[in-house]
């Protein structure tokens, strides 16, 4: 038990490794630059929102990027989330104890961005390269009041104690603009390094019983390291058909890192209680699958000094049904009903995302040449459907503002910082959820309960032109 314990202390130390947070749908984190960023909007962020916007760049562009965000977030377990292997074991006040009540976190996290964007002296072609984590998710949970160390990593812990989950991309993207037709047309390409780390409670039976009849521990714990490299390419088409640019139409269509289900190389340990002997790291794979975004946006100049824009993202988390953990070269080959069908799946996380859409309005008010104050509101639906939500991937309807302002100092030099709020719509499964009823290697504890959550983040960045 003692060496448990040391197993569960050490999760602490995953914390500073996670550098982002689910800012929009699901995983996807795409929101530097603010309402700056979208696929209507020439600057070097259209490396990644649309390529093709790239040909509004004049000269050379380079953009430093920092998004600061605390995330706040909250779980209630109830009494009807208890998944025992024995019904009888519900009435024992350590069992219960150690399973229900709130869970609660409080992460600062920082997401970064570099684009540059050039004409390379050159009438119609653009060329651009940037580093950005468009994915990302971070789960840091709080300890509770537990004096035994085991207990005190929360009711929660079944899903997630400490973790992260995030692609980082180097992009390089290149455009064409045809004058006749005021189009232009860009594209991109990816290298993503994918990483997971993650600490979660498990047993080897799937349920969450913390001790045997005869008070021996068996609850035990997870850590699974894994990463990857995968390619990664977006298309895009953007219309500016004014000489005065006060109508711009942009739209882009980004292709899930791996083009597929990924695979990456990692190591897996568990430690189950009862196990004197220190776990062995075993090689295993982890498999899923990232969406494809496709995103419409659009800039409207109503007056000299009014500008109205609004753009909207389709994201494809339908594909994101699992995400599986097996031995090397093996597939994940389950059934319907969580059961392994192939040999070689050591436990898979059963997810059945939906596509979520995420729409955004504002405009910015230039108060004097130079000086823009902007704002936007947007509206997200949830990717996790009820049935699969728990403490490693919260998610519901979301509404999401963002005030600011943009100084441009100079020709040459850029200054832009804004205030940005994601509130989540509190989420109470009330008994929807049904991870509880797979069989192995599928079957968790249920993490059936009530889930709030807000972030706040500060975006600031810097241009430089020449």
């Amino acid at each position: 038990m003692a060496l448990l314990r040391r197993f569960s202390l050490a999760a602490a130390a995953l914390a500073a490794l996670t550098p982002a947070s689910a800012l929009a749908s699901g995983y996807l984190s795409a929101r530097f630059g603010s309402a700056h960023g979208m696929p209507a909007m020439a600057n070097p962020y259209a490396v990644y929102f649309n390529p093709a916007a790239m040909g509004g760049v004049k000269g050379t562009e380079l953009t430093l990027d920092l998004t600061l965000a605390l995330r706040q977030a909250s779980y209630s377990r109830p009494f009807e989330a208890l998944s025992p292997s024995n019904a009888g074991v519900e009435d024992d006040p350590q069992y219960r104890s150690s399973n229900l009540g709130d869970a609660k976190l409080s992460n600062v996290i920082a997401l970064p961005f570099f684009g540059a964007v050039s004409d390379l002296g050159t009438k119609n072609l653009r060329v651009g390269y940037a580093f950005y984590v468009p994915f990302g998710g971070t789960a840091s949970w709080s300890k509770t009041g537990n004096p035994d160390p085991v207990y005190a990593d929360g009711p929660q812990r079944w899903q997630v104690i400490e973790g992260k989950l995030v692609a980082m991309y180097n992009t390089v993207a290149a455009s064409y603009t045809f004058e006749a037709a005021k189009l232009t047309v860009g594209a991109n390409f990816s290298v993503v390094i994918d990483q997971v780390d993650t600490v979660r409670a498990r047993n080897a039976n799937g349920s969450d019983d913390t001790v045997t009849a005869t008070g021996a521990l068996v609850e035990g714990r997870s850590h699974v390291t894994a990463s990857g490299v995968d390619l990664g390419a977006g298309l895009g088409v953007y219309w500016d058909p004014r000489p005065d640019h006060s109508v711009r139409v942009g739209a882009s269509y980004t292709f899930a890192p791996g083009f597929g289900e990924t695979r990456w190389k990692g190591k897996l340990t568990q430690q189950f209680g009862g196990v004197r002997d220190p776990a062995k790291a075993t090689d295993i794979e982890f498999l899923q699958r990232w969406p494809d975004v496709a995103r419409l946006g659009a800039a409207f100049a109503a007056t000299k000094q009014l500008e109205l824009r609004a753009d909207l993202e389709y994201v494809r988390w339908s594909v994101f049904d699992r995400q599986c953990v097996v031995s090397p070269h093996m597939n994940c080959d389950v059934a319907a009903d969580g059961s392994q069908t192939g040999p070689g799946v050591i436990l898979n996380v059963p997810r059945n995302w939906k596509d979520a859409v995420s729409v955004r309005g504002g405009g910015g008010y230039l108060v004097v040449p130079g000086l823009e104050l902007f704002g936007a509101l947007s509206v997200t639906t949830p990717a996790a459907p009820k049935s699969t939500v728990d403490a490693s991937t919260i998610d519901n309807y979301r509404v999401s503002y963002a005030l600011g302002a943009r100084w441009e100092a100079s020709r040459r030099f850029v200054l832009a910082g804004s205030f940005n709020q994601s509130y989540m719509l509190p989420l109470d499964t009330n008994g929807a959820v049904g991870v509880d009823t797979y069989k192995a290697p599928s079957r968790t504890p249920s993490s059936d309960g009530r889930y709030e959550q807000s972030i706040y983040y500060v975006n600031l960045n810097g241009t430089v032109r020449f």
